[in-house]
């Protein structure tokens, strides 16, 4: 367990929040376009592959690996997921989703798998009003995500047809789901498989 430990820290050139260059934000900063960019002209990974990297980390952590994790999109529950895997929350899942021509777009966690992609560049800073039920207030929001803009600058689509989905069960009391999904995608940079959305683990 203590060789996995560095998979757990922020990767070593992730722009912080608060950076003043706003480098954590594709609506303000390039910097991780030009991330996205290198990663598309890397070689990709098969798929198969990168479920056998997961399940080798999974296994690492002491939990259960996930031997058919491929999903048909439709076919995805959040709470069938939680009831048949026992889990504590419905969002203690990492999802992966993949462009057509194969590229891993990137790592995430929660119960929101969304294909989410602007129709144009000209899209990609467009907001809106949204009813803020905590603060009782409006505020102004993004209308498309970062995983989103970064595929469709590298000139690529969202393969809708499958996400993978690693059910988390029996995650140690020192470690959260974030946690695990920042190890993944690390484990995952070091093993050489490219993520187009390089830094959102991280987040």
């Amino acid at each position: 367990m203590c060789e996995m430990n560095q998979y757990f820290n922020l990767y070593k050139d992730t722009p912080p929040l608060d950076d003043k260059e706003y480098r954590a934000s594709v609506h303000y900063n390039d910097f991780r376009l030009k991330k996205a960019e290198e990663q598309s002209k890397l070689e990709s990974v098969e798929i198969e592959k990168i479920i056998e990297y997961i399940n080798q980390f999974l296994e690492f952590l002491e939990m259960d690996k996930v031997n058919f994790p491929k999903m048909n999109r439709r076919n995805i529950y959040y709470k069938k997921i939680q009831k048949d895997n026992n889990l504590r929350d419905v969002r203690d899942i990492v999802w992966l989703k993949f462009t057509k021509d194969g590229y891993l777009g990137v790592v995430a966690t929660s119960n929101d798998i969304n294909f989410d992609i602007p129709e144009s560049k000209e899209a990609y800073n467009q907001n809106k009003k949204e009813y803020d039920q905590y603060s009782k207030t409006e505020k102004r929001v993004w209308v498309h995500n970062t995983a989103g803009i970064i595929v469709h600058h590298v000139n690529k689509s969202w393969d809708e047809t499958f996400v993978l989905v690693f059910p988390l069960k029996n995650i140690k009391k020192n470690l959260t789901r974030s946690d695990i999904e920042r190890g993944i995608g690390n484990y995952l940079i070091a093993k050489g498989v490219p993520i187009l959305d390089f830094y959102s683990h991280n987040y």
